[in-house]
C-alpha cells in the first residue's frame, strides 16, 4: 500500500509559482524549426472509413505541406 504522507499537509512544488501565474511551459508551448501541425480527420459515421479526401484547397494555401 502506498505511503500517503502528504495528504492533509501543506507542501509546495518547484513549479508551483509558474503554474499559478501562467508562466509554466508545457510541451505544446514549444516550437521547433521546421515544425508542422496536422488536423486528424475522422469519419462522422461510426465504423466508417474515409475513402477519399480532397485536400486541393488546403494544399493551395501558403505554408501547407502535402
Amino acid at each position: 500500500m502506498p505511503d500517503y504522507k502528504l495528504i492533509g499537509k501543506n507542501y509546495t512544488t518547484t513549479d508551483l509559482r509558474a503554474k499559478v501565474t501562467g508562466r509554466a511551459k508545457y510541451a505544446e508551448d514549444f516550437r521547433a524549426d521546421g515544425m508542422v501541425f496536422l488536423k486528424l480527420l475522422l469519419s462522422p459515421m461510426p465504423h466508417a472509413r474515409v475513402r477519399r479526401l480532397d485536400a486541393s484547397a488546403a494544399l493551395a494555401m501558403p505554408g501547407v505541406e502535402g
